[in-house]
């Protein structure tokens, strides 16, 4: 029996390779197709089925030139596709999409993607055009090899201060998934040993501390996520560790202070506070964009401080830092 395989075509190398497949960095070859994939598509991974009579072909469209697994065009397609072999021709004779994502960069994981008897496991990762929105969405697919159904499990987050570059957010419940367990155990396995999502561990997965502060922040101030202006009393958290240091970087003109305070304002960012007497580090408010919340402060007496903001539309806000509730007691 001729055992099925999977290709990841290469520019160099086009030699199949078996199911346990090392999982290279190749580059996949270059495929123009004339219907709904325009302009350049390229074939991402490569089966036969069991007895050589049919290959499976999932593909690509606006592929980088510099990386086929990265999706850069206005509207970016993935394509599955079934063909026939036929003394040496490939007719076509089953066709399927699987992703359509407009205004959006498609990354395909080249690394992380898994072949069963009968299906196919793999993931992408939409990221948005412009700047208007800072979210990253992953789909993990399931791909049945004989019939070309498939099922996705969604991951939707961004990348924050204690994720880095990975993904911090939350599966999205799909109940179509509920009436077939075996696959949505498979599909939430095969997610959760992505390298794209962030696994707290250790300290991080303790919401106290410091390189939790804006989820805890967000936690004690708006906790279902739905307020777009500060609460009338802010909740904040006292922290020893050095967060100007954890937030990074900021220039001169984006700080103030007097006797008694250190007040950073980071670019379309975060405004954090330092105590002087209590030598204590705190979040004032946290949020972040790519437009329309840059924030410029003063201080307008002893402990209150003004934000403006770079919608001129928006009125300014004035936080007294003395009546901040704490929810810890100084060190």
């Amino acid at each position: 029996m001729i055992l099925p395989f999977i290709i990841l075509s290469s520019c160099k190398n086009n030699q199949k390779t078996s199911d346990d497949i090392k999982k290279t960095d190749s580059i996949s070859n270059t495929e123009k197709d004339s219907t709904e994939m325009s302009v350049r598509t390229a074939t991402l991974f490569s089966f036969n089925n069991e007895d050589n009579t049919e290959i499976i072909k999932i593909s690509g469209s606006e592929a980088s030139d510099n990386d086929d697994f990265w999706l850069a065009g206005e509207k970016n397609i993935l394509i599955v596709s079934k063909y026939k072999k036929d003394k040496g021709n490939e007719l076509l004779i089953q066709k399927d999409t699987l992703l359509v994502s407009d205004y959006n960069h498609v990354n395909i994981d080249r690394k992380h993607f898994l072949r069963k008897k009968d299906y196919f496991l793999f993931a992408t990762m939409e990221s948005p055009l412009g700047n208007g929105d800072l979210g990253l969405y992953l789909s993990f697919f399931m791909l049945n090899l004989k019939t070309l159904k498939f099922y996705i499990l969604k991951y939707e987050g961004e990348s924050t201060l204690r994720s880095g570059n990975f993904v911090d957010g939350k599966f999205i419940e799909d109940k179509s998934l509920d009436s077939n367990v075996t696959i949505k155990e498979e599909l939430y396995e095969f997610a959760n040993k992505s390298k794209w999502i962030y696994n707290p561990s250790g300290l991080d997965k303790d919401i106290n501390y410091y390189r939790n502060f804006e989820q805890k922040w967000h936690l004690d101030n708006d906790p279902e996520g739905s307020k777009t202006l500060y609460p009338a009393i802010i909740k904040s958290t006292y922290y020893s560790e050095d967060l100007f240091k954890f937030n990074g970087d900021y220039d001169k003109d984006q700080f103030i202070e007097n006797a008694d305070y250190k007040i950073v304002t980071y670019f379309r960012n975060n405004v954090i506070g330092y105590d002087k007497n209590k030598k204590l580090y705190f979040p004032i408010t946290v949020e972040s964009c790519d437009i329309g919340c840059d924030k410029k402060i003063e201080f307008v007496s002893e402990n209150e401080i003004e934000i403006s903001y770079e919608d001129s539309t928006q009125q300014a806000d004035t936080i007294d830092l003395n009546k901040i509730e704490f929810t810890n007691n100084p060190l």
